[in-house]
């Protein structure tokens, strides 16, 4: 009874974008402002969803109201248009289910061939086909519903309009049920709700502007095409943007010219109904994919939520891991090094060779050398072994080349013994300027990463030793340089080690690899079908709450808890990332994926690391209501977790990972601010053993490992 109570209430709240239960049932309550069309409709859910039950459709999607909401428009739309009869009362369920085989086609077809939704078309189709065949009785007579308009006279006509325009949505012919819908719009998101004001004060204007003899029935079945195609294109189907809200406006017009056009073509035999809509929105979302460039009006590209939520969910994401890629080099030595050029040096590192890194070994008062530095042995990085970034086939080595005496080059053999390693097709890493006859590996031998493959010397144009590093798109010696990061690394600042994540190391700067920590490693390696549990306080309350780790059909690994949230995770031979959670924000789980977004494999008392929220993953933070008025002209709140380790005892072999997750307002919220701060201990044997979350510093919630 749940699953098919979801699936009704999905259904209504599929009408608006919308994907609350809340919402789905105060549009099932609008419908019933007019009791005869709030029953159709809700027979056309039922029975569509039925339907899709006893055909064994995809259990999911009838969940989700993906099968139902034609059905719920049809229903409607029968009863707006006709009067109910018996006769008809035996034709609609026939028609509903024809509805229904419709959607389900072209809903499948249009995603497979062209990735696009089907939106109301099959109800468009359905209701088309059932008018057309109603022309071969004589015993259909037209509708003739009552409202209760009249006693609200008082209400200024152009907003009666607008909310006539809402309520056409569900084909109710009563204000009232717009003034329902525009609250569940203002609650569920204010994007929504004020695009739904936008498109209809633009629609006023341009209809006005484009067609000045409009009648008031032109206005409303205008209005409500407008705001669908707003709904759809400024923050539904397309993040929400300042493009995408001009775009919304620009298809207020867009709706006005075919709205004119369907109704000359149509002859008024039959109704424009949600066709404007359905055709500017297709081909809208189609012609954006032929763009060269794709990061302006981004198209959406996962499961959706509110267009706030997919504007936060898109633009986190963008910021953790728009640098991410296909390969994970890291850097070709052990240890601590500094950079000593970096990209666009000023020595060597230009044009077609800028994008280089050159490394040296200083000491703690930035010296390179012991003694006086006239010998080469002088220099801290000399002989001292050079690495593979990554795991490749070496195709090229460039050996029997003689060091360089301190202060002098060798132009004519300039880059000196080299290493070039093939990782794929396209992506080379060459070293450069190695001490003569050390090289450790030859032409076709495969190496992993960190495999020493020679020594640092000082061969070719090199009047000091230090290694030359770069990326390269074919095997050739000296090729120009290729722009790509190193997957991970640590760079000295005055706070400590700063991790770094797919990024480029600065001049002047010192840096070493992540040296994986095989007790944090392991805490953090969950594998498939392990299982955890922890008892749990939350404030006054005690419970136990099991883990599981489990794969979705796309191979994404997430935890899932006995309550049925769900934590999806990445993680890579040095790094873990929680993606995204779902579900009550009162759960470990839920604490667990604050407490470690982003967790690093490595154990140094000095490191530290950063990471972005979606505010929305946050509680307490009910100001994101009143900031996202303004969310198509600017995000005021920023929401970022610094990570750190904190003390380890001596008498203990346990690590205590911190976080301070920081909510920061700007602009009209810059006086806003709020702290929260969490805590994982990690035990010798590489288990979590304690999680805990803070609120304005008192432990509101702890959980506390315990063996199954």
């Amino acid at each position: 009874m749940n699953f098919f109570l979801d699936s009704i209430l999905f259904s209504y709240g599929q009408i608006f974008f919308s994907n609350r239960r809340w919402f789905g049932a105060l549009a099932l309550t609008a419908t019933f402002v007019v009791p005869e069309i709030g029953s159709m409709s809700l027979l056309g859910v039922v029975i569509s969803n039925l339907t899709a039950l006893m055909l064994k459709y995809d259990r999911a999607k009838i969940r989700s109201g993906f099968y139902g909401f034609n059905g719920i428009l049809f229903g409607a739309a029968v009863i707006f248009f006709y009067k109910l009869s018996f006769p008809l009362l035996l034709l609609i369920p026939l028609f509903i289910v024809i509805t229904f085989l419709l959607a389900s086609v072209l809903e499948n077809y249009f995603a497979a061939v062209f990735n696009l939704p089907g939106l109301s078309i099959p109800f468009v189709i359905g209701l088309y086909v059932f008018m057309v065949f109603l022309t071969n009785y004589n015993f259909i007579s037209v509708s003739s519903i009552k409202t209760y308009d009249v006693y609200f006279s008082i209400v200024p006509l152009w907003l009666q309009s607008y909310f006539k325009s809402l309520a056409l949505i569900l084909f109710q012919p009563s204000f009232i049920s717009g003034v329902l819908i525009s609250i569940a719009l203002l609650f569920f998101s204010r994007t929504l709700f004020l695009l739904s004001i936008i498109a209809f004060a633009s629609n006023v204007i341009f209809l006005n502007l484009i067609l000045p003899q409009n009648s008031d029935s032109l206005l409303i079945i205008t209005g409500f095409n407008s705001i669908l195609t707003a709904f759809a294109l400024g923050g539904s189907l397309i993040i929400p943007s300042r493009k995408s809200f001009m775009l919304a406006i620009f298809s207020v017009v867009l709706v006005i010219i075919f709205t004119g056009f369907f109704y000359k073509v149509l002859h008024g035999t039959l109704p424009v109904l949600v066709l404007p809509f359905n055709f500017i929105v297709l081909f809208t979302l189609y012609s954006l994919r032929f763009r060269q460039e794709q990061s302006d009006l981004v198209a959406l590209y996962f499961t959706p939520g509110s267009p706030e939520e997919n504007y936060y969910y898109h633009h986190n994401r963008q910021k953790r891991f728009e640098r991410f890629k296909f390969y994970f080099p890291e850097l070709p030595f052990f240890g601590e090094w500094f950079v000593s050029q970096g990209y666009e040096g000023e020595h060597t590192h230009k044009e077609e060779w800028k994008y280089a890194l050159d490394f040296v070994i200083a000491d703690e008062d930035g010296k390179q050398y012991k003694e006086t530095g006239k010998e080469l042995t002088d220099y801290y990085c000399y002989t001292i072994p050079v690495t593979s970034s990554m795991d490749g086939e070496v195709v090229k080595v460039i050996d029997g080349i003689i060091d360089n005496e301190v202060g002098k080059v060798n132009l004519e053999k300039n880059w000196g013994n080299t290493v070039i390693i093939k990782h794929g097709e396209g992506f080379y890493s060459s070293f450069s300027h190695l001490k003569e006859e050390s090289i450790k590996v030859k032409v076709g031998d495969l190496v992993k990463k960190s495999d020493i493959v020679g020594l640092c010397g000082n061969s070719g144009r090199s009047p000091f030793p230090h290694i030359h590093f770069q990326f390269q798109a074919i095997d050739k010696l000296g090729d120009k340089t290729l722009q790509y990061p190193l997957a991970y690394f640590l760079q000295k600042t005055d706070l400590g080690l700063e991790l770094k994540i797919f990024d480029i190391p600065e001049e002047g700067k010192s840096i070493r690899n992540i040296e994986t920590h095989k007790s944090i490693k392991n805490a953090f390696s969950f594998s498939l079908g392990e299982k955890l549990r922890f008892k749990c306080r939350l404030k006054e309350k005690v419970f136990t709450e099991d883990w599981e780790v489990k794969v979705d059909i796309y191979n994404s690994l997430y935890l899932e808890a006995d309550s049925g949230d769900c934590a999806f995770f990445y993680q890579t031979d040095k790094l873990f990332y929680f993606i995204s959670y779902t579900g009550n924000k009162r759960s470990a789980l839920y604490y667990f994926y604050l407490a470690a977004h982003q967790t690093p494999y490595c154990y140094h008392k000095n490191i530290y690391w950063k990471d972005r929220y979606s505010i929305v993953d946050l509680t307490g933070t009910r100001i994101r209501y009143l900031s996202e008025f303004f969310l198509l002209y600017k995000n005021f709140l920023t929401t970022e977790g610094k990570f750190s380790f904190g003390e380890r005892f001596e008498d203990e072999d346990s690590f205590l990972i911190k976080n301070t997750i920081n909510i920061q307002g700007k602009g009209l919220f810059k006086g806003f601010s709020r702290l929260f701060n969490t805590e994982i201990e990690i035990n010798a044997e590489g288990t979590i053993s304690r999680i805990s979350y803070f609120e304005t510093g008192n432990k509101t919630f702890e959980a506390n490992s315990i063996n199954k």
